[in-house]
């Protein structure tokens, strides 16, 4: 049976004053990131709060009274982890709104069982830079999508075409299957994702739609079956060799390994190498030593750290919406979103051509009346 704070603090005759808010973290952990929670929490929220609390809350508060617990040091403690603090070695912003949810969370249920008053919760006052402000993705037009395809093999050329063609998610691609293909009515089900080594099910009911499969794609996907070593219907249509096609490729070593180097040649990024400490093999043994690592920026020169397979479903969004004039309503079907503002708040960034043509609306239309006022 499952025990709750109250339970153990009788059990282990722990007084209420002394209750830390490592006490009560661990506790969150065990009741609230478990299978058996009430209503459990998906894998991917479990594993990124568990990280949060252990790796960065835990050695900072574990044994801070949760009496003690004051808004003002709360706030200090998160600029001083910052990148504003610590530059490039400091935690984004978007980071720190996380890791402030995830306290408050866990405080949350000291509330509910009397270990802290309801009205005490310092999380509530702590002033946290909203995490998607800061966040614009880079947004991919066709020809520079054209550039990088060309530029990789056909393994990564086709799930290029794949994502920027439907904009379905890299754990969604990760998780196709052969038999996921109907070819005779040309679409593409989405039954599965592959995350950290295990399948689950669709992020939401919306996800689960069929994508369109046009006949480009389909001759990619077609092309690829006859290149790969599994092509059977139920082997996993992007299988790793590594693994032998037990398991599908890892997201993040296919970004760096191919689409940084492409975004490169397509110009939409730029880079630069720097030394870093790094561990390595040395003759059988684990060693220290200085080696040379890839940075990337934008076109504004500023460091871009999150670039991706996401890239091309945010253009999907925004060529469809502002390019074409799609109904939003089509977009977020196409996106396989629940909400159609969402996808246009989220996903769609105005287009540089359409913003011109709209100043150009309003100036042809105050120097209509004055020929030539502008020379």
């Amino acid at each position: 049976m499952r025990l709750g704070l109250i339970e153990r603090i009788n059990r282990t005759s722990l007084p209420l004053t002394k209750v830390t808010f490592g006490f009560i973290a661990r506790d969150y952990i065990r009741i609230n990131l478990s299978d058996n929670a009430i209503k459990p929490k998906a894998s991917t929220t479990r594993y990124t709060e568990g990280l949060i609390i252990n790796k960065h809350l835990l050695p900072r508060w574990d044994e801070v009274l949760v009496s003690d617990m004051k808004t003002l040091a709360i706030e200090e403690w998160l600029n001083s982890v910052s990148v504003d603090t610590l530059g490039e070695k400091g935690q984004e912003w978007d980071s720190l709104t996380k890791w402030r949810r995830v306290m408050s969370d866990i405080l949350l249920p000291a509330q509910k069982h009397d270990l802290i008053p309801e009205s005490f919760n310092p999380m509530l006052k702590v002033n946290v830079t909203a995490s998607s402000l800061g966040y614009m993705p880079i947004i991919l037009l066709p020809n520079q999508t054209f550039v990088m395809l060309n530029a990789l093999p056909l393994l990564q050329q086709t799930m290029v075409v794949l994502d920027a063609a439907t904009g379905i998610r890299y754990s969604e691609i990760a998780g196709l299957l052969w038999k996921d293909v109907d070819w005779e009515d040309k679409c593409i089900y989405i039954e599965r994702r592959w995350i950290r080594g295990n399948v689950h099910k669709p992020k939401t009911p919306a996800s689960k739609a069929a994508v369109a499969m046009s006949d480009v794609l389909a001759a990619y996907l077609l092309a690829w079956r006859k290149e790969t070593m599994y092509g059977k219907d139920t082997d996993w249509i992007f299988a790793s060799s590594r693994t032998k096609g037990k398991t599908p490729r890892v997201g993040n070593m296919l970004v760096r390994s191919y689409l940084y180097p492409v975004a490169v040649k397509a110009g939409v990024l730029t880079t630069t190498n720097i030394k870093v400490m790094r561990t390595i093999k040395k003759k059988g043994k684990k060693v220290k030593a200085e080696v040379e690592v890839p940075i990337y920026f934008d076109k504004k020169g500023k460091r871009v750290k999150r670039f991706g397979f996401h890239q091309f479903r945010h253009s999907l969004s925004s060529f469809l919406t502002t390019k074409k004039k799609v109904d939003p309503k089509t977009a977020q079907t196409a996106l396989r979103q629940s909400d159609a503002r969402f996808t246009l708040d989220k996903y769609t960034q105005p287009d540089k051509d359409e913003l011109l043509a709209a100043q150009n609306l309003m100036l042809d239309a105050i120097f209509k009346t004055v020929p030539q006022a502008v020379q």
